[in-house]
């Protein structure tokens, strides 16, 4: 096997796809992807471990989508100054909706 091949190898495991309807994904949505990702209980778990890793999830869950609310709002002041600069402060209000 060359360099390359090592390189851009790819390995395909299950794929999820969601989507949304006119609107981007919330924090929230984005926050359940990513902790399937991150973490997965075991359906043989004792339950004592099952339910530590449930309320592990749940306090994940909770960091994640404060922190991804404050990205966004991050972003929006980013548009807004780029809006102003730009000479159109009117897209501002845009993002109050």
């Amino acid at each position: 096997m060359s360099d390359m091949s090592i390189l851009f190898g790819a390995e395909v495991g299950n794929v999820m796809v969601m989507t949304t309807q006119n609107r981007g994904s919330s924090p929230e949505e984005i926050a359940e992807q990513a902790l399937d990702r991150i973490i997965a209980i075991g359906d043989n778990a004792p339950p004592v471990i099952n339910a530590q890793a449930r309320a592990y999830r749940e306090h994940i869950r909770a960091v994640l989508v404060h922190y991804m609310h404050e990205a966004v709002r991050a972003h929006n002041v980013t548009l807004v100054s780029k809006f102003r600069k730009a000479g159109y402060p009117e897209l501002v209000k845009i993002l109050d909706t």
